[in-house]
């Protein structure tokens, strides 16, 4: 087992797909905190009063940078499990790994952890990223540097990793089940971002929501409503979660 996960480690760590994915996440998280810091500082760039500051600076930074995880986040490790497990059934790489052992089992396994392992990574690259962002606006602003507890960051942590492992196990599971990337990312692609949203609106509607727990149970809900629990009154009017925290599957 341990060495299935080097062998992973070692083939998929230069993989372009997961350092152009790292990058990616790094330039969302930059560019949100430009496009915030500029909008709040320029009153000709829209409705001011819409942003504040305040969510830029380290105490709040947690809250800010968990919008980067969806939906482009998840969308991101849809590609890269996508990609992950169906490329080696693109390549015709499979059948050779399975002749040469390990068994299917223990080689499904430890691409499971090293890939895991990299959201962990993206994980901290949003979070770094966040952090840097904070401390260059506030030095800028002259606002002083005050951290949220060492808690609530770690919770921040574990909230980011598990959205982006659950939606990087659904494109494993579509590259398996397609047995092509390329398909795989489409399909991926479309569920999170369309069919998803259409399928819980129609459950939602259905006998005047007598099924609306049905549609509790799928990612994108879960995921909203974990990302709304992050906030505060700097972020100014919260919006009610779609799903209660009594019933959020991942509680």
């Amino acid at each position: 087992m341990i060495a299935t996960i080097k062998a992973e480690w070692r083939k998929n760590r230069f993989r372009p797909a997961f350092l152009v994915s790292s990058g990616f996440i790094a330039a969302i998280t930059a560019l949100l905190y430009a496009v915030t810091w500029y909008e709040a500082t320029h009153a000709g760039s829209g409705d001011r009063s819409s942003v504040s500051l305040l969510t830029l600076y380290p105490d709040q930074f947690v809250n800010n940078v968990m919008g980067a995880s969806f939906p482009f986040g998840a969308a991101m490790a849809i590609v890269l499990g996508a990609l992950i497990a169906g490329s080696e059934y693109s390549w015709g790489t499979m059948k050779t790994t399975l002749t040469q052992r390990p068994g299917r089992l223990s080689m499904w396994a430890g691409r499971v952890v090293v890939f895991g392992a990299w959201m962990g990574i993206m994980t901290l690259i949003l979070f770094v990223l966040g952090a840097a962002g904070s401390i260059l606006v506030a030095s800028f602003e002259g606002h002083a540097i005050v951290w949220r507890a060492a808690l609530d960051i770690a919770k921040g942590i574990g909230a980011m990793w598990l959205i982006l492992a659950v939606n990087g196990a659904i494109g494993l599971s579509l590259g398996v089940l397609v047995r092509h990337s390329a398909a795989a990312v489409g399909i991926g692609l479309i569920y999170v971002l369309a069919v998803e949203l259409i399928a819980v609106r129609f459950i939602d509607n259905i006998n005047s929501g007598a099924y609306k727990w049905i549609g509790d149970l799928f990612v994108g809900q879960n995921a909203t409503a974990l990302l709304q629990s992050f906030t505060s009154p700097a972020f100014g009017a919260s919006v009610a979660p779609p799903i209660g925290a009594e019933r959020r599957s991942w509680s």
